[in-house]
């Protein structure tokens, strides 16, 4: 079947970032695709590729206490699909697969409020208002519950 991914498999932050500019910053330059802590021995980027070497999907854990509740350990950060593949399944198996190898922390994300249902229907949890960030929108804090 050629409509499926192929393979989730960890990756450099190279191999993300275009996906990342592209789907989280579009216009914007490469660099503000960047997070501190992107480069750390701690940080987990995945990748979902279609045939061999198209990334289709990306999503990033970083070691990263959050705020006001400092047993939440790691944070999840720039999920981000193709948009010929969003709504295909893309999201839901990279997020699974992150909590696969994850299990034992704490996780937590500062999630677009339009993404907020997809974590919902993943088992997580709003633990905020909605809030903005400047030149993003607006979010919400969640737990991995």
């Amino acid at each position: 079947m050629k409509d499926k991914v192929n393979r989730i498999e960890a990756v450099s932050l190279e191999v993300i970032l275009p996906l990342r500019t592209e789907v989280l910053r579009d216009g914007q330059p490469p660099e503000s695709a960047q997070f501190d802590g992107d480069h750390a021995s701690t940080t987990l980027h995945l990748a979902a590729y279609h045939h061999d070497d198209q990334v289709i999907g990306c999503v990033s854990l970083m070691h990263r206490p959050m705020p006001a509740d400092p047993t939440r350990t790691h944070q999840l950060r720039g999920m981000a699909v193709a948009e010929p593949w969003r709504s295909r399944g893309v999201g839901a198996l990279l997020l699974t697969q992150l909590q696969q190898r994850t299990s034992e922390f704490c996780v937590w994300c500062n999630a677009r409020v339009p993404a907020q249902r997809f974590y919902e229907r993943h088992g997580w949890r709003a633990v905020s208002e909605r809030f903005d960030i400047p030149h993003h929108g607006p979010h919400v804090r969640m737990v991995r519950a």
